[in-house]
Order: structure tokens, then C-alpha cells, then sequence
């Protein structure tokens, strides 16, 4: 589908933005074009220092918001929201009614790369596509590091 961004399924690598993010990827190496965030965030239970990394890149004409999460300096997830022009910049009412179609897209995405379904289990991790409360489409990638994502 495109080359910019990839999924390496042998091993859980995400190439996006300017990286590869994988098992041994730490915010403190990422470029300067990822927007970091620490905060204390709730995991099972206990408060868990995190750090959110957010970058933009575009590949064609889909634009690719990724977002790293660090728990106690190890990356644990990536969230990958694909976005097309005609998807870009909808109206309240039409980006509600296209939540299945963006997340088709998604799903196709990973289809390309090799992960069948919606959430695929394999020996590094997890892959597959959700949806929040809020009717947002993305791809979630979680390693061997994210203990509560991997029961």
C-alpha cells in the first residue's frame, strides 16, 4: 500500500515518522519532530510513569498520526490513525457516519502488511484496529513489554 510506513510482522517493528519503533525504542532517542508527554497514568491498579510521543508524517496522500507510549522508560504500544483527504478535516455528523469506512481502511492497511482480522496475536506482541468512545479509528500495536494489553 505504501513504503513509508510498514509493519514488520516477523518482529513487531513499526517504520513511521522518521523511525523504526520496536521492543528497544526509548523516548529519550526519538527526534525532535515527537511532541513528548510524561504523566502518571493508572495501569492495573498502580500509578505507572509514562511518556506519550506523538508525531505526524504523510506517505502519498494518507497522512499517519503515530503515538508511542512508554511505561517506566520501556515502549509498551504504538497507535497508528491513517487519515486520507477524503477523510480529512469531516464535519461532525459525517465523521461519525464514516467510522466503519475508516475503519475498513484501517483493517485493509493491515492487510497489506500481513495481519489478517482485527486483532492478531503473534510471538513479539499484538496488532490489530479499534475504535474509542469517541468514534476514533486506529491501529494498536502492542509489544512483549505491555504486560496489561498481552493477557
Amino acid at each position: 500500500m505504501n513504503t513509508a510506513l510498514h509493519l514488520d510482522i516477523t518482529n513487531g517493528r513499526l517504520s513511521a515518522a522518521g523511525i523504526v519503533a520496536g521492543i528497544d525504542t526509548r523516548a529519550d532517542s526519538l527526534p525532535d519532530s515527537f511532541v513528548q508527554t510524561a504523566q502518571a497514568v493508572h495501569v492495573e491498579g498502580r500509578l505507572v510513569d509514562c511518556v506519550f510521543a506523538r508525531a505526524t508524517t504523510t506517505s502519498g496522500d494518507m497522512t499517519a498520526q503515530l503515538e508511542l507510549r512508554f511505561e517506566e522508560f520501556l515502549l509498551v504500544s504504538c497507535f497508528l490513525t491513517l487519515t486520507t483527504p477524503a477523510l480529512c478535516k469531516l464535519e461532525d455528523a459525517d465523521f461519525y457516519g464514516s467510522v466503519d469506512q475508516r475503519y475498513r481502511f484501517h483493517e485493509r492497511w493491515l492487510a497489506s502488511m500481513g495481519v489478517s482480522g482485527t486483532s492478531t496475536a503473534f510471538p513479539w506482541g499484538s496488532a490489530g484496529v479499534a475504535r474509542d468512545r469517541s468514534d476514533n479509528v486506529y491501529i494498536y500495536i502492542h509489544n512483549r513489554n505491555n504486560r496489561w494489553a498481552l493477557r
